[in-house]
């Protein structure tokens, strides 16, 4: 856990800027590895390396450490200590796991002496907590990669070139989804046209995919040869990690020269591109991992102190729901994956700080979008999902639209929007698939108001009940005399047109239905209780 030699000794450390910080540190491994418990001058501080707490020992790292509390319990005399050793030392942060223990008082004495107090998650191992915080660190301070593709896909250029070069045969690459992610750049070696064209497509052509699908490179230890198919010879090997297949590296073998030394350099080359395509995996799951995190916070209403994997709040955003459409129809949790990676890849193609989970059973996307267009926004994506997803797997979906939010605090609204969308699409049925929040913003409130009237016995109108039955038995029609008056506020001559009756007709069945049911519409409270009783009915 030593501060990494930078090469250039020249400098001090201290003229050399900070890089990596707590936020960055917590977007990248997201808050289920590591939450912030105090932060008395907030995330954007520094980090510059980590270290282990010795606690029968002071503290002798350099200023902007991040220590471990390694079997300190929170409670515990010894958390005093560390804290304020860290304090003095003028460290970043002290990470400790809370094993069930109330950290108040720890939180309360963290944010007196001015650090830093996090809580690392209890199941998590103190080695692979190291880990990923490392990598972190070395990315930020430019020692690695610049965890984006481009610099993952950089290392594996130079792998396949270094490869070809030895080799004397063009070398690709490809992950496990058949797109070709790095390719040899060196001049005067045979190629053919399936090379060109993948190269240009960045992925396998259609015609050679089930090469890349043969069973014998999901296998070890020898490379497979492929010959014909319109192109020239290649050796193939996959790239493995375990029995996790994350690809394949291929080499045209032109001459079919590529003898026993040529497969162990292949092999060889496959083992460092695993590791290559490990590192961009897991830094890609973590960022992943880090926007559902946030994203679901933000669907909650939760107040998080770090919502950064969802972007900058710019001119707001809006969300859209989706779920199934035949919801008596079993989803499998493959099925549902699938259309989850699905419903992401449309979303971030329409922009790229879309961001999509799941929370009880319902798929959420929520989209940057100003007040003007949020509406346009989620309609795209809604009506783009909804017919590929249909094509495709033969899935049926409804979409809700939210409201727009202005801001991350907002996002709970737009969802409950959605939500209530949803369900306005499945009171109509199946013929509806799409609905914005603001286009059915009455309809939604009056199922929401009939479900909370259902519930109560107490708003049972027993002159309602009664009218109903009389019309039912006798064939006369106060109920309908009763609504229609209601709905015309009062206006007999208007609600007589509509009923086809003379106004005076009218007027008998209002006062024969208050003196046979007891109805009272001269009370405006029971009016509108029986007109809202009425109203939902119809």
């Amino acid at each position: 856990m030593a501060r990494a030699d930078t090469g250039m000794e020249e400098k001090p450390v201290v003229e050399a800027p900070a890089s990596a910080t707590l936020a960055s540190l917590l977007d990248a491994v997201g808050d289920t590895v590591l939450r912030p418990l105090e932060a008395p001058f907030g995330l954007d501080v520094p980090v510059d390396e980590l270290e282990i707490l010795d606690p029968p020992h002071a503290v002798s790292t350099a200023p902007n450490t991040m220590l471990f509390g390694i079997g300190i319990r929170p409670a515990s005399p010894d958390a005093e200590a560390a804290v304020r050793m860290a304090a003095r030392a003028r460290c970043t942060a002290l990470v400790v796991k809370l094993h069930e223990e109330d950290p108040a008082g720890l939180r309360v004495l963290a944010r007196e002496q001015g650090i830093a107090l996090l809580a690392a998650d209890d199941e998590m191992n103190w080695r692979h907590l190291d880990s990923l915080l490392s990598a972190v660190l070395s990315t930020r301070s430019g020692q690695g990669s610049t965890g984006g593709d481009d610099g993952e896909w950089d290392d594996l250029f130079d792998l396949a070139n270094a490869t070809a070069a030895q080799l004397r045969g063009a070398v690709a690459i490809m992950d496990d989804r058949y797109r070709i992610i790095a390719y040899s750049t060196i001049s005067g070696q045979p190629t053919d046209e399936a090379r060109r064209q993948g190269i240009l497509g960045r992925e396998v052509p259609q015609a050679f995919r089930a090469l890349h699908a043969d069973p014998r490179l999901r296998q070890r230890p020898r490379p497979v040869r492929f010959t014909g198919h319109g192109a020239l010879p290649r050796v193939a090997v996959g790239i493995l990690a375990g029995r996790a297949v994350l690809g394949s590296l291929w080499v045209i073998d032109a001459d079919g020269g590529l003898g026993a030394e040529g497969e162990r350099t292949l092999q060889d080359a496959a083992d460092l591109a695993a590791l290559r395509l490990l590192r961009h995996r897991n830094s890609r799951d973590m960022a992943r991992r880090a926007r559902e995190q946030a994203l679901r916070g933000a669907l909650l209403g939760q107040d998080l102190p770090h919502t950064g994997p969802l972007g900058s709040q710019g001119p707001g955003f809006v969300v859209v729901a989706f779920e199934h459409a035949e919801m008596e129809s079993d989803v499998s949790e493959p099925e549902m994956a699938h259309i989850i990676e699905l419903i992401t890849g449309y979303a971030q193609v329409q922009h790229f700080r879309a961001s999509t989970v799941q929370l009880d059973g319902v798929v959420y996307t929520l989209l940057p979008a100003d007040p003007s267009t949020a509406g346009a926004v989620g309609g795209e994506l809604a009506g783009s999902v909804l017919e590929r997803i249909r094509v495709m797997l033969g899935v049926r979906l409804r979409a809700g639209i939210g409201g727009h939010a202005p801001a991350l605090s907002m996002v709970q609204r737009s969802r409950q929007e959605a939500d209530a969308a949803l369900g306005v699409l499945a009171h109509r049925g199946q013929d509806h698939a799409v609905a914005d929040f603001q286009e059915v913003r009455a309809e939604s409130f009056f199922l929401r108001l009939r479900a909370d009237l259902d519930a109560f016995d107490e708003v049972k109108l027993a002159g309602l009940e009664a009218m109903r039955e009389h019309d039912g038995l006798n064939g006369t029609e106060y109920t309908r005399t009763v609504y229609a008056y209601l709905r015309c506020l009062g206006d007999s001559a208007r609600a007589a047109a509509e009923m086809y009756v003379h106004p005076n007709t009218l007027r008998y069945r209002i006062r024969r239905a208050s003196e046979l049911f007891g109805i009272d519409l001269q009370d405006p409270d029971e009016a509108l209780l029986l007109w809202l009783r009425l109203r939902l009915q119809h």
